[in-house]
């Protein structure tokens, strides 16, 4: 981890070249590669998707099967562990009542013989993408169902790809519990362009959501348009704010807990002690020497982590709304006026024992978050992402009289005489 001082004149620039360094945005390579699977897919359909599950996943994919049937489906039985499905069923309960409570209202304004209202509806259709791939996590699929069925969307899809025609048994065993059942087994860009655009097997859907690898981020903004898409998530990343009163080994872990996620996550810890720093670093480096992903946790670690020393913590919150990070954890003393003056955080986590990690499974809150500065301008995943709001006017003649000649003067100006004449043509109506 590289060692940034904010008294240095540069700290910004040096900040924002590191921040930079790992944008989520595809090559051009991986562009024209997705480009013209997605162009097979929509010339070949079904025969195109079985083709890229043979050669990517090493699956045997066929009409017969894309559709997972109800055995498949309750063939988790038997491979699961009881006390982890519990756990599941806690962090289902949680997430659910969590946004029941993003719900919109519907309103009404009348004034002036003119009722404007707004109408909130579930988009109809959604396909949600659940990687199954190297990176496997059946906490993914609860948060991205739970809003979907929560906002009401009735036909929610899945995709998720097989390895040689098997998936994660507590995938299957969530997509039981949610009641789930329109979900098939395939993966990678391709079941992208299938949501988007339909194959002979699958109807198409009006939005897509869910995280995935280069090909998937790319498939996703390139259909954007045909239909919505929820974010693009790039790696992983947590900025962590401890002083020297907090134990340098559970700091240590909060790194390593997002560093674990991939090469180019990012973890970053806002300290005003180098001593402290220092101690962290001895701490990550006792602590991953047994973790299965020490390599990756190192490599990420190495390239993209951070510890900003500063002064004090009067004005770390500047810092952290330039980054914008996708979790923030504040465990100082001065934890809740700095979390006051926060306004760029994907989700917030408050104290020495909030560990970032609850808020990925069991409290309730949404891990699907805004990553690379996203959060400058976006969103966590919820309800509202499920829906979509219609506006409603109604006038009587009493309010069309009170605002017609308004409406026509600044249409006039516009050089818009067709919409001069839409409200002309009714002035002489008395009833």
């Amino acid at each position: 981890m590289k060692f940034l001082n904010t008294n240095n004149k540069l700290f910004y620039k040096e900040l924002d070249f590191i921040l930079k360094k790992r944008s989520h945005n595809s090559s051009a390579k991986v562009d024209k590669e997705v480009y013209q699977i997605i162009k097979h897919v929509k010339s070949h359909g079904d025969k195109a998707l079985f083709k890229y599950a043979k050669k990517f996943d090493k699956s045997s994919i066929n009409k017969k099967n894309i559709l997972l049937s109800k055995e498949v489906l309750k063939s988790y039985q038997n491979k699961i562990d009881d006390d982890i499905l519990k756990a599941f069923r806690i962090a289902i309960h949680n997430i659910t009542n969590f946004h029941k409570k993003q719900m919109p209202k519907s309103f009404q304004i009348k004034k002036h013989g003119v009722k404007t209202s707004a109408k909130w509806t579930p988009i109809q259709s959604v396909g949600l993408y659940i990687p199954g791939g190297l990176a496997s996590y059946p906490s993914s699929l609860i948060m991205n169902v739970i809003p979907a069925k929560v906002s009401g969307v009735k036909r929610i899809v899945l995709m998720t790809p097989s390895k040689s025609n098997k998936i994660n048994p507590y995938i299957l065993a969530l997509i039981d519990e949610l009641k789930i059942s329109e979900v098939y087994q395939i993966g990678g860009a391709h079941s992208i362009a299938a949501l988007a655009f339909g194959t002979e097997s699958i109807k198409p859907v009006n939005k897509i959501f869910g995280p995935g690898n280069a090909y998937v981020a790319s498939a996703k903004k390139q259909v954007f348009g045909d239909v919505g898409i929820d974010l693009i998530a790039g790696p992983s990343e947590i900025v962590v704010v401890a002083d020297s009163k907090n134990d340098p080994k559970w700091v240590a872990s909060d790194l390593i807990a997002q560093a674990e996620h991939d090469e180019k996550a990012q973890s970053i810890l806002i300290t005003d002690s180098r001593d402290f720093g220092n101690k962290v670093l001895s701490s990550i480096k006792d602590l991953i020497s047994s973790l299965p992903k020490k390599n990756t946790i190192k490599k990420s670690l190495d390239k993209y982590g951070l510890i900003i020393l500063v002064d004090d913590f009067k004005n770390c919150h500047n810092i952290i709304n330039n980054i914008a990070p996708e979790h923030l954890h504040l465990q100082n003393k001065d934890r809740n006026k700095i979390y006051k003056k926060v306004i760029n955080a994907g989700a917030i986590f408050l104290g020495k024992y909030s560990s970032e990690v609850f808020g990925d499974y069991i409290v309730g809150t949404n891990h699907i978050l805004p990553t690379s500065g996203t959060a400058k301008f976006s969103s966590g995943l919820g309800v509202l992402d499920f829906m979509k709001r219609s506006s409603i006017v109604e006038m009587n003649f009493s309010g069309y009289q009170k605002y017609a000649s308004k409406v026509a003067k600044m249409a006039n100006i516009e050089n818009l005489d067709g919409h001069k004449l839409s409200v002309k043509i009714r002035q002489n109506d008395k009833k």
